[in-house]
């Protein structure tokens, strides 16, 4: 092993947040079981004797997985702190962990995997009545942001309104940093020889869109002085009155669905081993990333930079800008819709606007054909017109 004059902690690191906190909780169990008992002892434990150690963990697992107490699928989780706090600390050479993923139990068939359904998501908005708390499902419903989003800054200056039919539509930068502006993101998008980092456009529905506006409209009601930097969705209560508006985190998500879903009987979820059937915040983008995916109309590239998909050579070189986007979004925007009267709307809307459309294109093609038959017509006097002069020419010379 190096001589080490410094340490690197995983709290230190540039790991996002939810990453750090996994990390921490599994090495909190590894040091539960093993003789070393925290990251400097990790560290400096000679090699022999640490694979010696990791070797009777990866039993011990593997005893709770044959007892129900542990998912195979987590027991991969339960070595990947302990591998960066060695890897980030010069010991990447040192463990032989082939030996030890030969071991790994067989990963199960999870489960999870349902979306809700816009009837679920209907009764979760008619069983609630915080406009928060209304807020928060609609835009969980359109954006579809997996989980983690809300753990990252989410602040009014990385909201931009966007328009369709004359209704108005917010886009929003997820995964943005804390000093990303609307117009920063723009012009990185545009700039082909510049990376546009983590963050993508996800857009809200005309419905969602609506319902944000009006808890926008009651914080301010509530003297509330809504600024760039504030957060989309505040943590504390409107109630109460604090110079720190804090910014509600993912977990605070998670117990809003969480309630509603728990107290109404048409929400109740199948439990299938350790999940449910549908999970509390990726059952949104389940359904989020069907209607988009199965639109036949929708780019399926731009629809998963809008999902923040980085899939094959168009995850890395395809770099859609908002307002491409965005066309591609309205395409979804009846399916996603959550409220029936407001969905047949959209329908109806779409509908017309597609019917607008075809009249102007006929329109143009009999312009066009209008056009052509008059240049028809003066080719046809001009021609006439040369034919006669040649008859008069070869009748002048008899």
């Amino acid at each position: 092993m190096s001589e080490l004059t410094d340490k690197i902690t995983i709290h230190e690191s540039n790991l996002a947040k939810a990453t750090k906190r996994e990390y921490s909780y599994r090495l909190g169990q590894f040091y539960a079981f093993a003789p070393v008992k925290n990251d400097d002892e990790l560290i400096d434990c000679p090699t022999d004797e640490l694979q010696s150690i990791l070797l009777n963990y990866m039993r011990y697992l593997n005893k709770r997985v044959n007892s129900d107490d542990l998912s195979a699928n987590t027991v991969p989780k339960m070595f990947r702190g302990i591998r960066w706090v060695l890897n980030s600390d010069y010991r990447e050479n040192d463990i032989k962990w082939k030996p030890l993923e030969a071991l790994f139990p067989k990963s199960v068939k999870r489960s999870g995997y349902k979306a809700w359904s816009t009837m679920q998501i209907g009764v979760m908005l008619e069983n609630t009545s915080d406009i928060r708390n209304k807020a928060i499902i609609h835009f969980q419903a359109s954006t579809g942001g997996r989980v983690g989003v809300h753990d990252h800054p989410l602040l009014m200056k990385h909201l931009t309104m966007m328009e369709w039919h004359g209704h108005a539509c917010y886009a929003v930068i997820l995964y943005a940093d804390s000093d990303e502006s609307v117009d920063e993101k723009d012009l990185r998008d545009k700039q082909d020889d510049v990376q546009s980092g983590d963050s993508y456009w996800s857009f809200l529905t005309p419905e969602a869109t609506d319902y944000l506006d009006k808890y926008f409209q009651y914080r301010r009601n509530h003297d509330e002085d809504l600024t760039g930097d504030s957060p989309i969705f505040k943590a504390d209560p409107i109630r109460k009155k604090s110079k720190d508006v804090t910014q509600l985190n993912d977990k605070g998500v998670n117990q809003v669905i969480q309630r509603v879903v728990c107290h109404v009987p048409e929400l109740k979820r199948i439990k299938k081993g350790r999940r449910y059937d549908i999970q509390i915040n990726h059952g949104f983008r389940k359904r989020t990333n069907t209607i988009l995916k199965l639109e036949s109309e929708i780019n399926s590239n731009i629809a998963e930079k809008i999902l923040g998909h980085k899939n094959g050579l168009d995850g890395v070189y395809l770099a859609p800008t908002r307002q491409q986007c965005f066309k591609e979004f309205i395409k979804g925007i009846a399916q996603l819709t959550v409220d029936g009267t407001a969905r047949k709307q959209v329908e109806l809307e779409s509908a017309n606007a597609e019917k607008t459309e075809l009249q102007k294109k006929v329109k143009e093609i009999d312009e066009m054909n209008r056009k052509q038959a008059n240049e028809n017509e003066r080719r046809d006097h001009a021609l006439e017109y040369l034919m006669n002069k040649e008859k008069e020419r070869e009748n002048s010379k008899k």
